[in-house]
Parts: C-alpha cells; sequence; structure tokens
C-alpha cells in the first residue's frame, strides 16, 4: 500500500501485516505523515515502513492509543508515541524514535537511529 502526505486515523488498531506501507512524500521533503489509533500499532515479520518521493522519518508520527510493537526484522520509520509500552522484536529497526508513557520501551538486538533532519 502506498499513501500520500496527510492525517490517518483508526478507532481502532493499525497492523501491518499483508505487505509493506510506503509513505511517498510526491517531491515535498516538507511533507508529513501523522497516523492516529486508538488502541495497537503491530507490524508483523519483517514488515517494511518505505520512505519515498522525499520523505522523511523525521515527519512521520505514530499515535498509538495503547501499545506497540514492531516484529522481528521489521524496518520501521518514525516516531511511535504510545500511551502505554513499546516493544522491538528481535532485530527490528527503527529510524525515528520510540517514546512511552507509562510502560517500559523493550529492546532486542535492535538498532534505533536518530532521524536526519
Amino acid at each position: 500500500m502506498t499513501l500520500r502526505p496527510g492525517l490517518y486515523t483508526s478507532t481502532s488498531s493499525m497492523e501491518i501485516s499483508a505487505g509493506d506501507l510506503t509513505l511517498d512524500a510526491a517531491g515535498d521533503p516538507d511533507a508529513v505523515f501523522v497516523f492516529q489509533m486508538t488502541t495497537t500499532l503491530i507490524t508483523t515479520t519483517a514488515r517494511r515502513v518505505i520512505l519515498s518521493g522525499s520523505a522523511k522519518a523525521t515527519n512521520v508520527f505514530w499515535q498509538v492509543g495503547s501499545s506497540a510493537t514492531l516484529g522481528s526484522s521489521s524496518l520501521f520509520e518514525g516516531t511511535i508515541m504510545a500511551a502505554q509500552s513499546i516493544t522491538l522484536d528481535m532485530g527490528a529497526t527503527l529510524e525515528g524514535r520510540a517514546l512511552a508513557r507509562i510502560a517500559a520501551i523493550t529492546l532486542d538486538s535492535n538498532s534505533i537511529t536518530k532521524p536526519a533532519p
């Protein structure tokens, strides 16, 4: 699935499981993507969030109502802001930030890099 810049909301959970998600800024390096979900954010094993068309991880935001889990070997882009917890399963990679309000951020052989400005 490919999405353009904008606000995307879900009254329940969001799952990236049946394929990769491409965020296409259509050549605009200032394009912003905001994802808001009431409950959980989940990626299954080896799923990817792909940036294209000048999209930047620094302009991608995931507002999670409860907890986020990135599956093993997933490649994820953007800032995850979870009300509860964030778990990165073995080998998951994040270009962005992981911010949990109440509970822990759990890591297992992960790579997290600060997004370029």
